[in-house]
């Protein structure tokens, strides 16, 4: 009886340690250089998601997936407790947004030898601008729709990019880090590398972890926020990038 009790004891004060030590699960898309599948890293936000959980004594599994069942896996979930990289406005409402884990910065793309637009709506609204579907515009893009700029949607970067530097289009919108990482690394960009510049910045987009509701996913936000305070994101994004130029 007394080895039982003593072994009960021992599950007792071993279960809550042993449950601590469950690796965290969040959601992610492929969007080099911020979470990149193939990098050992993971990308700059997967690299800061992992330091962050560690400085809380948490570690984290990454799972890619496309971007809405990322956000959908991560929904109402005890096991995946949320996804990232999010716009904090953009935060669905079944999901809390943490502290910034980095920033996207936005603009235009343009020919190298195109004269740079001022970022207002006379100047913007007379070009043919080509955007993501679905990806939530710049503040001055935005408001240049509102004032009746008709974007020319794609289905992703790569294809803006091709249709800028054959002048379909008059400039893209694209983050700066992305459009260096995919000049740098897509073979099927070779061609136009010397032709395509980020020219324009629009505005600086803090990016979050979106945590689900649950308790699980308050739980972890609480002990994320905590971890991320340890860590200098902007200097850290700044090394980050500067070494991969």
């Amino acid at each position: 009886m007394r080895k039982i009790l003593i072994s009960a004891c021992f599950l007792t004060f071993a279960a809550p340690h042993a449950f601590a030590q469950q690796p965290v699960k969040l959601t992610t898309l492929d969007w080099c250089p911020f979470t990149c599948p193939g990098e050992a890293d993971g990308g700059f936000n997967s690299y800061i998601a992992r330091e962050a959980f560690k400085a809380a004594g948490v570690s984290v599994e990454i799972e890619f997936l496309p971007w809405l069942r990322a956000i959908e896996k991560a929904k109402d979930s005890q096991e995946v407790v949320g996804y990232f990289p999010a716009y904090p406005e953009g935060v669905r409402p079944e999901f809390t947004g943490s502290p910034s884990i980095g920033s996207s910065r936005v603009g235009l793309a343009l020919l190298k030898n195109r004269p740079v637009p001022a970022a207002t709506v006379e100047a913007l609204k007379p070009l043919k601008i080509g955007a993501v579907a679905g990806y939530k515009n710049s503040k001055p893009l935005a408001e240049a729709v509102r004032g009746g700029l008709k974007l020319d949607e794609a289905s992703d970067d790569l294809t803006n990019i091709r249709k800028l530097a054959a002048g379909r289009i008059d400039a893209a919108e694209i983050d700066e880090f992305v459009l260096g990482h995919m000049l740098h690394t897509d073979s099927r960009l070779a061609d136009v590398k010397g032709t395509v510049a980020f020219k324009l910045n629009l505005e600086e987009m803090p990016l979050v972890v979106a945590f689900n509701k649950t308790a699980a996913g308050q739980k972890h936000l609480a002990l994320f926020t905590q971890g991320l305070a340890t860590l200098n994101i902007p200097e850290l994004q700044k090394a980050y990038f500067a070494a991969r130029q």
